[in-house]
């Protein structure tokens, strides 16, 4: 009740992002009847990883139990058995967070899937430039990709 909805509905990016953190964080603090003192991502996350605040703490905590559900959906919808890869600045940042186990159990938890989510491997993708590495590849072979290019200009 503490997260601003738009259009009557509060989306996965108002939660799964960097501002999303800091709106999960002061959603945490108004729960606990505390004012929001967060206005930073970053200053949520080193505090949670920290231990040195107990907003900060609930807040990453919901974040990551929130991604697994949602990354956990789109594997199952997808059916990743090649793996999830997690991309982003937050992820690279939260790894000791999602190693805790509570995003690992809302991922897995597809009833009555969940030994197929199981046997799902995730990873995090931690290098500065994966994006760019990435799009040089497909630049280099398209084809190896499945994206039909057929008709496509490329402008540059």
């Amino acid at each position: 009740p503490h997260i601003e909805t738009i259009e009557g509905r509060i989306s996965a990016e108002q939660m799964l992002s960097g501002r999303g953190l800091v709106n999960i964080a002061s959603a945490a603090a108004m729960a606990r009847g505390e004012n929001p003192r967060f206005l930073a991502p970053a200053d949520v996350t080193a505090a949670a990883l920290a231990g040195s605040d107990a907003v900060a703490v609930e807040a990453l905590d919901i974040f990551v139990t929130c991604l697994g559900r949602v990354a956990g959906d789109l594997a199952l919808v997808f059916m990743a058995q090649g793996g999830v890869f997690l991309s982003g600045g937050i992820a690279q940042k939260v790894v000791p967070a999602l190693k805790r186990g509570g995003f690992r159990a809302a991922f897995e938890d597809k009833a009555p899937h969940g030994a197929l989510m199981r046997a799902m491997p995730i990873y995090v993708l931690t290098h500065p430039r994966a994006a760019l590495f990435g799009l040089a590849a497909y630049a280099r072979e398209p084809r190896r990709f499945g994206v039909e290019t057929t008709g496509r200009r490329w402008i540059f």
